[in-house]
């Protein structure tokens, strides 16, 4: 045995030949298993929408309706080297209402479709009276015919369309959707605006669901410090003298909360001495 082991030890040309017969044994197998993947036909169809929100955009025969286009001959009975995966991915996720599409076909001869739905965050209403929906990382999106999500709406002052481009591309539009993420991710702002208004001074209007008041919110700028000194004014102002005393609330000046009909000023502080009148 020690001496089988010293003569292959020492034999470089069985060593290179034995790795040969394995890289060629190696690539046989991996030709067979793709000849033999690329024949597997389609003999069942399962589509999975994602519903870890509530959104209702697509269904299954839509799913599939898109993926007949593609395919151009019955998807039952079609092989894997027909069906062009990629293709059709890139054509679901071209439709305006999907995020991601994966699309497989298992061993088994299954074609598995997982579908991820885009999620709006806004709904825009320009001056022209055109609606899009926006969803939170820029993506404008037509109105749906058969379901409409419950989201913030942004309506005034706004110039850009659906069609300028793909995502929102004006600052205008762009500090609308920060302060819609915002209030979004806040469970409290999320109960409480449920509108954006532009003005014709280009400054952002709060429209909350409580109270007769609106908010003077201006850019998207100190989007923290603001939201921090109205909550304060919630608290300390408007539950001691009433949520239907002031018609508007100015959160444009650093440090100060200038509320209206009658003019005070409300400086936050931490103690009780906050000038609430």
């Amino acid at each position: 045995m020690k001496k089988f082991i010293d003569f292959w030890r020492n034999t470089t040309r069985w060593r290179n030949i034995l790795w040969v017969v394995i890289g060629l044994f190696l690539l046989f197998a991996f030709l067979a298993i793709k000849q033999t993947s690329e024949a597997l036909k389609i003999n069942s169809i399962e589509v999975a929408i994602d519903q870890t929100v509530d959104l209702s955009f697509i269904d299954s025969n839509k799913v599939l309706d898109i993926v007949r286009e593609v395919v151009k001959t019955p998807i039952i009975g079609s092989s894997k080297k027909q069906f062009n995966l990629a293709l059709v991915e890139r054509r679901l996720e071209a439709y305006p209402f999907i995020d991601r599409a994966d699309v497989v076909i298992d061993f088994s001869g299954k074609l598995l479709i997982k579908i991820i739905q885009r999620a709006p965050i806004l709904r825009v209403i320009n001056a022209q009276g055109v609606s899009y929906y926006v969803a939170n990382n820029g993506y404008k999106m037509p109105l749906h015919f058969d379901f409409t999500p419950r989201v913030m709406v942004a309506t005034g002052n706004i110039t850009e369309t659906l069609v300028d481009s793909a995502f929102v591309k004006s600052p205008m539009l762009k500090d609308l959707l920060l302060i819609a993420n915002y209030c979004t991710a806040n469970e409290f702002w999320r109960a409480q605006i449920e509108q954006l208004f532009v003005d014709n001074y280009n400054d952002i209007l709060l429209i909350p669901k409580v109270g007769n008041h609106s908010i003077v919110f201006g850019s998207a700028e100190h989007l923290d410090s603001k939201f921090a000194r109205l909550l304060t004014f919630y608290k300390k102002g408007l539950n001691a003298v009433g949520w239907q005393k002031y018609q508007q609330i100015n959160l444009k000046f650093e440090g100060q909360i200038v509320a209206e009909k009658q003019k005070y000023i409300f400086t936050p502080k931490t103690d009780s001495t906050s000038n609430i009148q």
